[in-house]
């Protein structure tokens, strides 16, 4: 039996394509994994029948937790919701619409061996990848830049959606940020905080605005380096 046990949350907002193509299939091939883990699934408000969709799935799948949040908290809300409800020793951020689970299984099992991570996070930007949009992957190089020099690391790619942290580590700190931005202000306040940081290689299948990508390379950047900035200077 293996020792380390995960909390996989999954957010979704007006995601009903992608939950009718992939998610059932995520769903049963997770029951082959062999680490401890459970799924929290929350839905922030959504109004395309993402709601409607998942709650037929909570009738058939009684041992996952599932949350329905009574208005839009943001993506970094929507975690923040679901982490209160997580009882494993590590929160794992996944999102399926452009990642593989076989990643995630490489993870687990560096996270298995390596004792003493604190934060894993997947890395995008090798030779198997590409990106579609050429301002989304300046950008994060750009960020991932800021932020390397700032906190010392050599993250390559701070953007990537798939994270996987200790959940006592985070326990310590408070977070004020609800939007995309949350997940690099929890990266900020690891490494701030002496956090043992480290990186793995992950497969990247990118989609389009038109297929439901939301986050926006100038808007969204511009408060996640804000959020990085303040991160370094507010938290100790």
């Amino acid at each position: 039996m293996h020792k380390s046990s995960f909390s996989i949350v999954c957010c979704f907002y007006n995601e009903i394509n992608i939950l009718k193509t992939k998610f059932v299939n995520f769903l049963n091939d997770l029951s082959y994994i062999e680490y401890e883990f459970e799924i929290i699934i929350c839905d922030n408000k959504s109004d395309d029948g993402t709601t409607e969709y998942l709650k037929d799935l909570e009738k058939n799948y009684p041992k996952l937790k599932f949350i329905f949040n009574s208005k839009n908290l943001g993506k970094g809300g929507s975690i923040k919701e679901a982490i209160k409800h997580s009882k494993k020793q590590y929160i794992v951020i996944f999102d399926i619409d452009e990642y593989f689970l076989d990643d995630l299984i490489k993870g687990f099992k560096k996270i298995q061996d390596q004792k003493n991570i604190d934060f894993l996070i997947g890395n995008r930007i090798h030779e198997n990848n590409q990106f579609i949009y050429k301002k989304n992957f300046y950008g994060v190089r750009f960020i991932s830049f800021i932020f390397n020099i700032l906190y010392g690391q050599k993250i390559r790619d701070t953007a990537c959606a798939t994270k996987i942290f200790r959940r006592k580590f985070y326990d310590n700190y408070i977070f004020s940020q609800n939007e995309f931005d949350y997940e690099f202000e929890v990266l900020s306040i690891f490494a701030k905080n002496k956090a043992q940081i480290s990186e793995f290689d992950v497969d990247y299948n990118p989609r389009t605005f038109k297929e439901g990508k939301k986050l926006r390379a100038f808007k969204d950047g511009s408060m996640i380096l804000k959020t990085i900035l303040n991160s370094y200077f507010k938290h100790s």
